[in-house]
């Protein structure tokens, strides 16, 4: 070849270097599907249980093998689950948003939660059918059972737009075992309003209504509608299935005192922060914006007086008040979807399989919740090591798999479990051991209450990295009404002496020396020699109690619990070591108690135990850093 046809062959490589065009973007792909809920079976308003979903999967989602992190998305009033991609382009936003680093690869999951009324508000409600249930019990298990998911709290994130910021922030208030992080895009009814409520709606149209398509060219009535039929419903009162407010009467607006009260208990953000603030302290994230230029000045007051009370709470959050209006910045390329909500679940969601002990205890509890709500006895136990303890409220001491699954079948048989919301609190790292200790709601099918209560939980490293159960206890914040229920009769271990290694000698000799002066101390009521047990910051999570913290709370609660007691003889008081394990700056014991009493006539028996965390002080001693405590049923003489 000529030097001249060499020098022409080279441009013409380099030109095309030049003009090629650039490589296609890795494209994800949507799936449109239905899901047959069983939530909606009681709805008055006709929902259908088929309900729809689109679930976006990733451009490396044909990987095999791969495992992804999840975000749900919750939509705007009437907006359905193919509104973010049919309307917004948000397919092209996550594509991009993979391409060029804004966030690594994710599952997004949108679903129908339209009513007739606009929206569902995410509740369960017996007029328009069980949301929060299909969404906790039926959508997200659907999706991690269908796609290859990273199925913990610490890889699930939730966000949503104006109705859908509202259920994002409440299902991260009442479900943090679920969603690990939250953001509320523009959240509605987060905080009080400047204007009423009962002066949005036409309460006369309403009470004249013989159908919702009376209300169809009247927003307001037609939006507050699905809010009383979530929040106000009457199954038994048609056709709007809700109980007014308010209702004109003679050209004026009487308001019910106890409806309203009522209602605003359970719609407001800042009205159910109190019960669920700690719940919000345990998300890895928690962030919502809203903008200065909303014409109705209550979204903007009312997110404002609810970041303020997350701050008087103490719970972490991000709350960024932008320049735009109503839902004008949220999608396109400058949008916030793109520019703050992909960024914001990048930073604080969990990409890989759990890293951190946290992230680890999370993983395994979250195995031992959906073992409960199974109410699967066997699967259960097969979460613990074959020699574990396992100490419930109100059941004496239960020793290794066998009889944790004949107890835990013996609860299936009187109750089912419904609703399981566990809350950590902290994880201490004991080389091999995870300890785990945090509170808890449950509820029952035998039961509408919830119950709240606190727990403690010994989790051992196995060889592979799993975790499983050593030992568990926990107890509640009150008395239950039937402990009986809660007892069945198995056999309880030996309490014969422990057969120490010689490490553990000495640890062996102070727990039983402690005990005797724990006993001497009960029987003589004396506070001051209960105290010096205790470091400064300890946490004292006793029986039908909710957990006293530090000196400031558990001197004041023991002097109480004392005086309350001083009219009671103790005629025999028994404190001693079931088992304790020896972790060098930590010891974990397992105590078990006796006391018999007499007080006014009267006698009987308490016995007890639970799990004590001492702590080794600098000078080489043992002080109680957390000690939770439940009592035993006592079966009644015959």
């Amino acid at each position: 070849m000529s030097a001249l046809r060499k020098l022409y062959a080279v441009a013409c490589c380099l030109l095309a270097l030049f003009v090629a065009p650039a490589m296609a973007q890795p494209q994800g792909r949507l799936v449109v599907s239905t899901l047959q809920s069983t939530s909606f079976a009681g709805s008055k308003i006709g929902i259908s249980p088929v309900r729809n979903l689109t679930v976006y999967l990733p451009p490396r989602y044909a990987e095999p093998g791969k495992r992804f992190f999840v975000l749900y998305f919750l939509n705007y009033f009437f907006e359905d689950h193919r509104e973010p991609f049919a309307s917004h382009g948000a397919k092209a936003l996550l594509d991009k948003a993979m391409a060029v680093g804004v966030i690594g690869d994710v599952i997004v999951v949108t679903a129908d939660f339209t009513t007739p009324a606009g929206s569902s508000w995410y509740v369960n409600s017996p007029a328009t059918g069980n949301w929060e249930d299909f969404m906790v019990r039926e959508l997200v298990p659907h999706i991690d059972a269908t796609y290859r998911t990273l199925a913990t709290r610490d890889s699930r994130g939730i966000a949503g737009d104006g109705p859908g910021a509202y259920g994002a922030i409440r299902f991260g208030m009442r479900h943090p075992e679920i969603f690990g992080a939250v953001y509320g895009m523009q959240p509605v009814a987060s905080g009080p309003n400047i204007q009423p409520t009962h002066s949005r709606p036409n309460f006369e149209r309403m009470a004249r209504a013989t159908s919702l398509d009376d209300l169809r060219d009247d927003g307001f009535s037609l939006i507050f509608t699905s809010i009383y039929q979530a929040f106000s419903p009457n199954p038994n009162r048609p056709p709007l299935f809700f109980d007014p407010p308010a209702r004109r009467v003679d050209g004026r607006i009487v308001v019910d005192s106890d409806r309203t009260a009522s209602f605003k208990q359970g719609f407001a953000l800042t009205a159910l922060l109190p019960a669920y603030a700690d719940n919000l302290k345990s998300l890895r994230g928690f962030k919502f914006d809203w903008g200065r230029q909303d014409t109705l000045v209550d979204h903007v007051y009312g997110a404002q007086a609810f970041s303020n009370l997350l701050a008087e709470y103490g719970v972490p959050h991000e709350a960024e008040e932008h320049g735009g209006g109503f839902r004008d910045r949220h999608w396109g390329e400058q949008g916030r979807f793109y520019t703050d909500v992909l960024p914001f679940f990048a930073r604080h969601l969990l990409f890989g399989p759990p890293a951190t002990p946290t992230e680890r205890v999370n993983a395994a509890h979250a195995k031992l919740r959906q073992a409960m709500l199974a109410n699967d006895a066997d699967a259960r136990a097969m979460l613990y090591r074959a020699d574990a303890r396992s100490m419930p409220e109100y059941q004496p001491v239960l020793i290794g798999t066998r009889q944790i699954a004949a107890y835990h079948r013996a609860m299936r048989g009187r109750r089912r479990v419904t609703s399981y919301v566990p809350v950590a609190s902290e994880v201490l790292e004991l080389d091999d051991t995870l300890v785990e200790i945090g509170t808890f709601t449950i509820r029952w099918s035998d039961r509408t209450d919830e119950e709240r209560g606190k727990y403690a939980h010994v989790w051992g490293v196995e060889r592979d990295g799993s975790l499983r159960l050593k030992a568990d206890t926990w107890g509640y914040f009150r008395p239950l009404a039937d402990p009986a229920g809660f007892f069945t009769a198995i056999p309880e271990p030996s309490s014969s002496p422990i057969p120490l290694a010689a490490g553990d000698r000495s640890v062996g000799e102070f727990l039983r020396a402690h005990n005797d002066r724990d006993a001497e101390a009960v029987r003589t009521k004396d506070v001051e020699a209960k105290l010096v047990d205790y470091t400064d910051d300890a946490v004292f999570m006793p029986f039908a109690e909710t957990p006293k913290r530090g000196m400031v709370e558990i001197r004041p609660y023991l002097t109480a619990y004392t005086a309350a007691g001083s009219g009671a003889t103790f005629r025999d008081v028994r404190v001693w070591t079931l088992a304790f394990e020896n972790h060098g700056a930590w010891v974990i014991e397992y105590p078990k108690f006796r006391v018999e009493w007499t007080a006014g006539g009267q006698s009987g028996t308490v016995k007890g135990g639970g799990i004590r965390l001492w702590q080794r002080q600098p000078d080489g001693s043992l002080k109680l850093h957390r000690q939770i405590g439940t009592h035993d049923y006592v079966v009644p003489a015959r």
